[in-house]
């Protein structure tokens, strides 16, 4: 591949065709989202051709957990090597499935499954992108929150910065909260430097740690299990006191190595369907306590919109209506609310691929504007 011409090929074309791929904290998969796009900044416009979710096999579900808990390099370079590979077959499968030609792909921006984040100091994604980009024969972006953390920034949230993209361009201020295994929020305006996005605190990440101790499942379907249990009030606002990220300003970023199993025990909860919605309420509030004390004394928000996993959970959706009730709490379409954040990457690429800086100074803390990610070659 002569690689000068093939990156002035695609930045020449008037849409380029985009192939985001995003596996998020809750270790469930890899959710691939085939896009065509037009335009950069704020001119994008694009439409979703086709999404699809690979899940993974329980017994990577298991090593990722375990790596977490007990990080060991010989599990680190296999996990690398296995998640890359399931993202050569996801990617492979979405074409198929979508009959759309290999040859018409453009790029694949692929974020990896962060194993590892420790905000302004390091984030580790895996998943060898090379191995991707040698295999399907296309450029691969990767390692978008690198750079973000070179400049002094949190390495997270991105995907506000597509927020403001994507939605920045009305006149209405929003509230956008993605629920995955970690929730995080953007406030978008029509000024970028007037936004403020941050990890609020859990997303899915505690109640699936629960229902997987006591019931063996990955997730609680639609809240089921919550809606059967009684929630404990007095243990939520114990635990509150405890989590010192909560009471942290923004900027700041969260993950898996601080709402992990030890955390969960802080709930001391002995009966599972008390323990469940204790927890889903717990996660609901850390929202609300979010709102309340950074985003609300500052922006005027009458709707918020819910995205990710968590925003299929009834029982979590029920709890932040029942804390908000003069707020419009909304639900995106299924799919958008599944695939945003594969989209978003995606989106994130085609800034990678025009040469064009990400502005996360007032999201990540970030000192200066700066290109993300790096490029593989087949």
């Amino acid at each position: 591949m002569d690689l000068i011409n093939e990156l002035l090929r695609i930045r020449k074309k008037k849409v380029r065709r985009i192939i985001g791929c995003m596996s998020g904290t809750s270790f469930d998969g890899i959710d691939v989202a085939i896009v065509d796009i037009d335009g950069v900044y704020t001119n994008t416009k694009y439409q979703l051709l086709y999404a699809d979710t690979f899940e993974y096999p329980q017994t990577l579900k298991e090593l990722l957990t375990r790596f977490t808990n007990h990080p060991g390099m010989e599990d680190l370079a296999l996990l690398d090597w296995w998640i890359g590979k399931l993202h050569v077959e996801a990617i492979c499968e979405a074409l198929e499935k979508s009959g759309i030609s290999k040859e018409s792909v453009d790029l694949i921006s692929m974020h990896g499954q962060t194993v590892w984040h420790d905000p302004k100091k390091m984030s580790l994604q895996i998943g060898n992108a090379d191995m991707v980009s040698s295999e399907i024969g296309k450029l691969v972006v990767c390692d978008f929150r690198s750079g973000d953390i070179a400049t002094g920034g949190e390495g997270a949230p991105l995907t506000p910065y597509v927020d403001y993209i994507v939605f920045g361009k009305g006149k209405k201020t929003i509230l956008l909260n993605n629920i995955g295994g970690i929730s995080n929020v953007t406030v978008v305006t029509d000024d970028l430097h007037d936004l403020i996005a941050f990890d609020t605190g859990p997303g899915n990440v505690l109640i699936n740690l629960a229902v997987k101790r006591y019931f063996n499942l990955e997730y609680d379907p639609d809240g089921e299990i919550a809606s059967k249990g009684v929630v404990k009030e007095e243990v939520v606002h114990r635990v509150l006191k405890s989590d010192e990220y909560i009471h942290i300003s923004p900027p700041k970023s969260t993950g898996r190595e601080y709402y992990n199993s030890s955390f969960l025990d802080r709930f001391q909860v002995s009966d599972p369907y008390d323990l469940v919605a204790t927890v889903t309420y717990y996660t609901a509030y850390t929202m609300y306590y979010a709102y309340k004390r950074f985003i609300f004394p500052k922006y005027d928000v009458k709707y918020i919109y819910l995205s990710g996993g968590g925003a299929r959970n009834r029982t979590l959706v029920r709890y932040l209506r029942n804390l908000m009730p003069k707020k419009r709490i909304v639900r995106f379409s299924d799919t958008f609310s599944k695939y945003k954040e594969a989209i978003w990457f995606a989106i994130l690429g085609n800034e990678f691929i025009n040469s064009y800086p990400s502005d996360l100074r007032s999201i990540t803390g970030a000192r200066k504007r700066k290109i993300l990610g790096r490029l593989a070659v087949p």
